[in-house]
């Protein structure tokens, strides 16, 4: 090569040198890539011909000193990785361990091996770290509700946390976190019923017990086999329904009662919404509603029909009429009423059953 482009490569050469003595491995990096770029655009030109041997060792002390300030920066980059994951910067270590991989030669098994491991526990890290963050406001909510005896409305904020990381393992903790407490408000919601079920048969109502039974069932945790066993337990020692027990239909008001609810609640609508202090019929200087009392009198019994027509079908097992006779009820309910809280509080626990994966929609 000629004079000017061997001193070119030679002073990149030295500023690699001067970098790697003061260790800063970047740097020297950079000097040595340079130089080594002169040499290939040597070898893609005529000029290729004039390099000599004294070139071609010069060429060689640059590819080693390279070869040396990469590892070590390599070893930075692992150095570094390890101490983001120990801060717990996850996101961070993953990264200085891929620079570290890419850095790394494919002779250097021993390291590579070593740093792939130390990339793969980032890697896990990170991914556990952003679903705990995903599914923290869920799990929280779930965990308040929980505390405060509200099973119903945990077991629906659990199962959206659930849904997030359906791609984990089983034996994940966050897996066996949300099941243990699944089956934990499960277990809540069943209790009331064994009450139930017990009053049921010493009252001689074998066909009610059955059917609470079921519906105590349904709210099984699929992996609960304690509870199952329990609970089947108790069924084979309820008494079998006598054959003149009828059951439930899905009505038992006649259409005649609901069609009068539903004409004294629109009549009743109509006079209340039309009603001014012009009104012929309203007493002088009063700003009372006169038809109030009769349109709240209709509307509650309107309301106690389909809370009614709720609660058959819930006890049948029709879980989603039951869920929609209850949306009716509570468009009735004023939200004072403790009625309302109650229907809410039902159509809650249908909910919960609902969501169950186990649940067979027929």
């Amino acid at each position: 090569m000629n004079a000017e482009t061997r001193q070119l490569i030679e002073s990149y050469k030295n500023d690699g040198d001067a970098c790697q003595e003061n260790q800063e491995w970047g740097s020297a990096r950079i000097a040595y890539e340079k130089a080594l770029e002169e040499f290939d655009r040597i070898e893609s030109e005529e000029e290729y011909e004039l390099v000599t041997a004294d070139d071609k060792a010069l060429r060689a002390q640059i590819e080693e000193a390279l070869g040396k300030v990469t590892f070590r920066l390599a070893q930075n980059h692992r150095e570094w990785g390890l101490a983001a994951l120990k801060s717990k910067d996850y996101a961070r270590a993953v990264e200085e361990f891929e620079e570290a991989i890419e850095l790394t030669g494919e002779d250097n098994l021993p390291f590579l091996e070593e740093v792939k491991k130390l990339l793969d526990k980032a890697r896990l890290k990170n991914r556990d770290h952003n679903l705990h963050e995903e599914l923290t406001p869920s799990v929280q909510r779930g965990d308040d509700f929980r505390r405060a005896g509200n099973y119903a409305e945990a077991i629906l904020e659990y199962q959206e946390a659930l849904k997030a990381i359906a791609g984990l393992p089983p034996e994940h903790r966050f897996v066996r976190y949300l099941r243990e407490a699944l089956q934990e408000c499960r277990r809540q919601l069943i209790k009331p019923y064994l009450v139930r079920i017990h009053r049921a048969v010493h009252a001689g109502k074998p066909a009610h017990a059955h059917n609470l039974l079921k519906r105590a069932m349904l709210l099984l945790d699929e992996n609960d086999l304690v509870y199952r066993a329990f609970l089947t337990q108790i069924r084979d020692s309820i008494p079998a329904p006598a054959p003149a027990e009828a059951e439930e239909s899905d009505e038992v008001e006649s259409p005649e009662t609901w069609a009068k609810a539903i004409r004294d609640y629109e009549e009743a609508l109509d006079l209340y919404s039309s009603f001014t202090l012009n009104d012929p019929l309203s007493p002088a200087y009063t700003g009372v509603n006169i038809y109030e009392d009769k349109f709240i009198s209709a509307r509650r019994n309107l309301a106690n029909l389909y809370k009614g027509r709720g609660d058959r079908f819930r006890d049948q097992l029709k879980l989603e009429k039951a869920i929609r006779s209850y949306k009716e009820a509570l468009k009735l309910y004023p939200r004072s009423d403790k009625l309302f809280h109650d229907t809410f509080r039902e159509m809650k626990k249908l909910r919960a059953q609902l969501g169950q994966p186990t649940l067979a929609v027929k």
